[in-house]
């Protein structure tokens, strides 16, 4: 009596291992940004300096594709991301994921896609649940492997390719600018659409121009978020997409009047202050301190088997043992991190995603020696 999707979500290995963190001492689950950095006293002077200014006004129904004052301010802060408009249009989101839930309802009906493989499991899902068919892609230190994805496109047509260019959530590597250029030549040659789903951006430091900056004809959708600058219960992420897109994506946007519009205001008056181009840098710097600490502790107790991330929240450990094993003892010592076997489609048994976001200096060092008693242990 349901549908498909109906009968297939289930809870992701993500918000499992994140509702098991606030029962446990550790929490190296989590993606939410550190509490500590977050701006809470800009945000709530300017949730009261827009009531002031605008009344009543901020709290109607939202538009669709969002509200021109927040358009606008996204308009002036993507250079800071290496993007220009160059004949596209923003459409507003309920942040990252919400934007990726409407690109699968506006183009995916049981059709093929191509991923990377591990790719982000709640992102995917969406997409999954109306694909008919995924094609796992490689993944190396360099982001996805191209010149598989080429094979596989001889063989087969897809509709969708979906990447994360930048602090890869679960496998922390950046992808390299040579590929992100081929990226948008097979696009072209192969007939798909790429998703660029980069929301680590504004504190991934230095890294490669976006893939949409390659893109000439239209085939790249890019997509962000202002929940790892600013805070993710804002739920403020936007699109970039040319304007057949944008226009049918605001209109199904529109079908759920999900995003907030007091929140949309906000974070238009918060990017005007300049409080969200100035917290790049500090916010890059904060992340790369925490995570060479994890790095270093993971070596010192003789975790060796893990790609050095690039920048962002997370790292993916190669366990050598089955994960769910390893977490289950975790827990017991009270340390919660995220089997990361469901992020891969073929493979990742031994794979376990840590992330350093909300855990402090302290708490990631002991982290690792629970880590490793858990690891004795199976």
């Amino acid at each position: 009596m349901v549908s498909r999707i109906g009968r297939e979500i289930e809870i992701s290995p993500v918000e499992l291992a994140s509702q098991i963190a606030k029962k446990v001492e550790i929490n190296l689950a989590s993606g939410t940004p550190d509490p500590k950095v977050m701006p809470i006293a800009e945000i709530k002077e300017t949730y009261n300096e827009v009531i002031e200014e605008y009344g009543s006004k901020v709290f109607f129904y939202p538009g669709a594709g969002g509200q021109e004052e927040l358009i606008k301010e996204i308009e002036n802060y993507i250079p800071n991301l290496n993007l220009s408009l160059n004949g596209n249009r923003i459409v507003v989101t309920s942040g990252a994921q919400h934007a990726i839930e409407l690109l699968s309802k506006y183009f995916l009906e049981n059709d093929t896609i191509a991923v990377e493989n591990p790719t982000f499991i709640e992102t995917f899902t969406p997409l999954k649940l109306r694909s008919n068919v995924v094609l796992p892609i490689g993944l190396d230190s360099k982001g996805i492997i191209v010149d598989e994805l080429e094979t596989v496109l001889k063989i087969v047509k897809i509709k969708l390719l979906y990447v994360i260019p930048n602090c890869h959530n679960p496998a922390g590597v950046n992808l390299c600018e040579d590929r992100r250029k081929r990226l948008v030549e097979l696009a072209d040659s192969y007939d798909f659409y790429i998703l660029e789903d980069d929301p680590y951006k504004p504190i991934a430091g230095e890294t490669p121009k976006p893939i949409k900056y390659f893109d000439k004809s239209g085939r790249v959708i890019y997509i962000s978020s202002f929940s790892k600058i600013i805070a993710p219960g804002l739920r403020i992420g936007f699109i970039l997409a040319n304007e057949e897109i944008a226009e049918k994506i605001s209109l199904i946007e529109q079908m759920d009047f999900s995003t907030s519009t007091i929140n949309q205001y906000v974070v238009a008056r918060l990017l005007k202050k300049g409080i969200v181009k100035n917290r790049m840098n500090y916010l890059y710097e904060h992340y790369a301190n925490k995570m060479k600490i994890l790095t270093d502790s993971l070596l010192d107790t003789g975790f060796t088997d893990f790609n050095r991330p690039s920048c962002g929240f997370f790292l993916l450990l190669d366990l050598k043992k089955d994960s769910w094993k390893v977490f289950n003892e975790a827990i017991k010592m009270g340390l919660s991190f995220v089997p990361a076997k469901p992020f891969f489609l073929r493979g990742g048994d031994t794979m376990a995603r840590l992330s350093i976001s909300v855990a402090t200096e302290d708490e990631i060092k002991k982290g690792v020696k629970i880590l490793k008693s858990a690891w004795d242990r199976v």
